[in-house]
């Protein structure tokens, strides 16, 4: 094929080499002066392909799941945010990155041009167009009518609007697939950046990551994400398939559903991420769609960590990390809350797995508890798990047999003390009177405050060892010149 550019900036200024061709990433050619633009492309619609994101102005991702973007190995790492809108220079809103991490040895010429970059709060209005996998990828045949989007240099128009290409598989190169051609391509700024079809039930699917290519316009190679899907989950720890496992077997979930049918459109706000539009039903591309029937039986709950027992020390409040493990064998988690002292905790709520908190404790002991919420509104509760700050951990009592009633028709707590809510008043509901992290906390995290004003054994269920209350507990919450063909510097 015909040798293919691909421009590389170094740490020091003027030194530029580029691969002369897929198969041969190590040759070097001389980078031409006046790069050309593409050709064939429009500005998108508003809200037309609102998951194609900018990777702060030098490269194009995709927002494949609430909490990942997608991009080009050659891109880098170094991104702290990512922009979503119709152009870099005024995103509608950014999502900071929690972390980004590139693919080992990958990169163009590889097949594996591979990046990722987690966010640090999940995106959860904007409508994700899933990864082709499985019996779906047969669909990539030449001559498959494909669209690419991008913010990179055009022929109608400056740097930095997204704008969209319809045009053509024209074959592969091993592990890549070629696309373009005929003034229809992508180019300077792309890199990274997806291709999209539609497939046979009128919804959309991304396989492609944009990676190098000769004269804009010419035609570019482009790594195919399916390929890299077990790395992307085993490194973000998230399901980013949800009518595959990460090797492309059929396996639907509650959430292989309501996939966009006109993601090009537009026509919708960003303050509402986009959302609204058309979308299909339960997918059955490759198998039976995700049998819905009625889930009665409640997720298992368990917390791993700290353990049961366990004492920490340190000066001042003290930082534990809680990991919890939520099992659904029904529709799938919804969420786990964080609980301390039977209390729901402002900023420990997280949809997403890993479910990782990062409290902070002063000086006492905690009993930590946790409740899990399945997609069909099942409920399961961890067993507490008791733990010592500068002091031996409180032993929970044993559970209480179920009441009969008392002439008063009130409540008895294990601590002999009346419960009362913070404000002293008569005993109420945690739902009803605490601030619940769902209601009035982002998904990400909370507010670094207190839960109350007085210290007391209240909602705890310690047999012995003196339990601060909620007054003491202080939250951290949940914690948080490179220049290939494709990429603008």
């Amino acid at each position: 094929m015909t040798p293919l550019r691909l421009t590389l900036s170094v740490a020091v200024a003027g030194l530029v080499a580029t691969p002369a061709r897929a198969g041969d990433p190590q040759g070097l050619r001389a980078t031409p002066t006046d790069p050309q633009t593409i050709y064939g492309g429009t500005e998108v619609a508003l809200c037309g392909w609102p998951t194609t994101v900018s990777m702060e102005g030098s490269c194009t991702g995709t927002l494949v799941h609430p909490q990942v973007v997608i991009y080009a190995q050659h891109c880098g790492t170094g991104f702290s945010q990512i922009g979503f809108g119709e152009n870099v220079d005024q995103p509608k809103r950014t999502v900071f990155t929690e972390f980004c991490k590139t693919y080992p040895n990958g990169g163009p010429g590889t097949g594996s041009d591979f990046a990722f970059c987690k966010l640090s709060e999940p995106v959860q209005d904007v409508p994700i167009v899933p990864v082709l996998m499985g019996c779906e990828t047969d669909l990539l045949q030449p001559g498959q009518t494909v669209t690419i989007v991008g913010f990179g240099e055009a022929d109608n128009g400056p740097y930095g609007l997204k704008r969209e290409v319809t045009t053509t598989i024209t074959g592969f190169d091993g592990q890549e697939i070629l696309i373009g051609g005929g003034g229809k391509d992508s180019c300077y700024g792309d890199s990274g950046g997806p291709v999209f079809l539609q497939v046979a039930d009128g919804t959309w699917r991304v396989f492609g990551i944009t990676s190098y290519g000769q004269n804009c316009g010419e035609g570019g190679v482009y790594s195919m994400m399916h390929n890299g899907m077990q790395w992307f989950e085993q490194e973000t720890g998230l399901d980013l398939t949800p009518c595959h496992d990460a090797d492309g077997t059929w396996a639907p979930s509650f959430d292989c559903q309501e996939f966009p049918s006109t993601p090009a459109a537009g026509g919708r706000t960003w303050p509402d991420g986009c959302s609204g539009g058309p979308v299909g039903a339960y997918s059955a591309t490759c198998g039976a769609a995700f049998d819905p029937t009625p889930d009665t039986t409640p997720p298992t709950v368990t917390i791993v960590a700290p353990m049961a027992g366990e004492e920490f020390m340190g000066m001042g409040n003290v930082q534990v990390t809680v990991t919890i493990d939520a099992q659904d064998d029904g529709w799938g988690m919804e969420s786990v809350q964080l609980l301390v002292n039977d209390k729901p905790v402002p900023g420990g709520l997280a949809k997403f797995k890993p479910y990782e908190f990062k409290p902070s404790f002063p000086t006492g002991g905690y009993c930590i508890g946790a409740t899990g919420l399945d997609r069909a509104g099942n409920i399961g509760e961890a067993t507490p798990v008791c733990i010592g700050v500068n002091k031996p951990a409180p032993t929970p009592d044993p559970p209480e047999p179920e009441s009969t009633g008392d002439a008063s028709g009130g409540e008895t707590d294990p601590t002999g003390d009346t419960p009362t809510t913070d404000g002293g008043g008569s005993n109420t509901n945690a739902s009803a009177s605490d601030t619940d992290a769902s209601a009035s906390n982002t998904d990400a995290g909370g507010s670094d405050t207190g839960l109350g004003q007085k210290d007391s054994d209240e909602g705890c269920g310690c047999r012995s060892g003196h339990v601060p209350g909620d007054s003491l507990l202080a939250l951290a919450g949940l914690a948080l010149l490179a220049r290939p063909r494709r990429r603008r510097a």
